[in-house]
């Protein structure tokens, strides 16, 4: 009887109990579709409008390249002048639209702000699909500082802010150089002593007779070499330069067979990488010495220039095209030729810069304004971005 109770106490019909469990799943499963189909339909939006942000981008970096391209050849068709505001389309006020396969995609507006040749203020607007659009516009905002890789200029073809030393039998010569008009060939802020037998001479189209007034300028003013010689700003410049190529060194650094150097530029920093100044330790100054083989070329010439945040020593065989810039000392020994210029800012040494190189054929220093100006052929005077003023904003 027990069991039989037991089994008559059981539900007779179960088949509706699963029936709000299926609803709710079909609901929370409604629910997710739901939400999957407004997300899809959403994502192609999404992309198209980060594609249009990333073609804003790419119109704005167009546009700042055009306008470093523009200042760079001020002769060129479509170039800026340094000594005037900016033309149209530099100013702003036209959209230079792009296009691929003649199907514009949109474009950029620049403005370059100021005149002169060593800075400038750069604005591009990349714009996409252009000034406006059917269905809204994308806009990226680049602004940077554009600065000129600018060659000192030195009035000798070698520039000392300090005492300067040429030894027996050295020969300098800037009489050939019709590229910078009249110039020395040799320039200090204190005393130049002349060797036995040494030459130096100028360009000026006086005396023939080498070593006078004209040709060894002495006791200069130290404010024109501070004029002349690079700035805060320009060495950082250099600096970054150097970096993005793989020619950036600090310390004490030897070049020679073992450890050459390309051609370009050559940037050696002191040992902390901070600036040079009358407060720098001597410990931290950079020591950089070329000797025998120091060029990677073939030819065994080195085009382009050497700046070095401390003293710079040129020995050996080494021929060098272009410009020795050296913060502190500078020195020639041994058969070494340069033909361009040298210069020394004596930030620390009291000791005289030294020329006692003699080449077995030809000066020991050839003054050139263009070999200095352009290392060789391998430097160009071009506008770049000043090192810590790019700026992006979207719009």
């Amino acid at each position: 009887m027990k069991a039989l109770t037991s089994i008559a106490a059981r539900p007779r019909n179960q088949h509706g109990a699963v029936l709000p469990l299926a609803m709710v799943s079909l609901l929370v499963l409604s629910a997710v579709l739901l939400g999957l189909s407004l997300l899809s339909g959403q994502e192609p939006l999404a992309a198209r409008n980060h594609m249009m942000m990333a073609q804003a981008q790419a119109m704005a970096e167009a546009g700042l390249h055009h306008a470093l391209w523009a200042l760079s050849t001020p002769a060129a068709a479509g170039g800026v002048p340094w000594s005037a505001p900016a033309p149209v389309p530099f100013d702003g006020s036209r959209l230079i639209e792009v296009a691929i396969e003649g199907v514009p995609i949109g474009g950029f507006r620049v403005t370059i702000s100021g005149t002169g040749d060593r800075q400038r203020q750069i604005t591009a607007t990349g714009l996409v699909p252009g000034d406006w659009g059917p269905l809204g516009r994308a806009r990226q905002d680049i602004s940077a500082t554009a600065m000129r890789l600018r060659f000192p200029s030195p009035p000798a073809g070698i520039t000392v802010r300090g005492d300067l030393q040429i030894g027996p039998g050295v020969v300098i010569d800037a009489g050939g150089d019709d590229s910078c008009g009249s110039q020395a060939g040799t320039w200090s802020s204190g005393t130049t002593t002349l060797g036995a037998g040494s030459q130096v001479r100028a360009r000026d189209g006086g005396s023939t007779i080498p070593s006078g007034d004209a040709d060894v300028r002495q006791g200069q003013r130290v404010e024109v070499f501070d004029e002349l010689t690079f700035g805060d700003s320009e060495l950082s410049a250099l600096k970054a330069l150097a970096r993005a190529r793989g020619t950036y060194y600090q310390g004490h650094v030897s070049f020679d067979a073992k450890r050459p150097i390309p051609d370009g530029l050559i940037y050696v920093d002191t040992v902390s990488g901070r600036p040079v100044t009358d407060a720098t330790p001597d410990a931290d100054l950079a020591v950089v010495s070329l000797g025998e083989g120091a060029s990677a070329d073939p030819s065994g010439v080195l085009r382009g220039w050497i700046i070095v945040n401390g003293s710079l020593a040129i020995g050996g065989n080494v021929v060098l095209e272009g410009l020795a810039f050296a913060a502190d000392r500078f020195s020639q020994t041994g058969v070494a030729r340069i033909l361009g210029a040298a210069m020394a800012g004596h930030a620390r040494s009291t000791m005289p810069s030294l020329i006692e190189a003699r080449p077995t054929t030809g000066p020991a220093l050839a003054s050139s304004c263009e070999a200095g100006r352009t290392g060789g052929g391998v430097i160009q005077q071009q506008w770049i971005v000043k090192p810590g003023t790019y700026r992006e904003a979207a719009g």
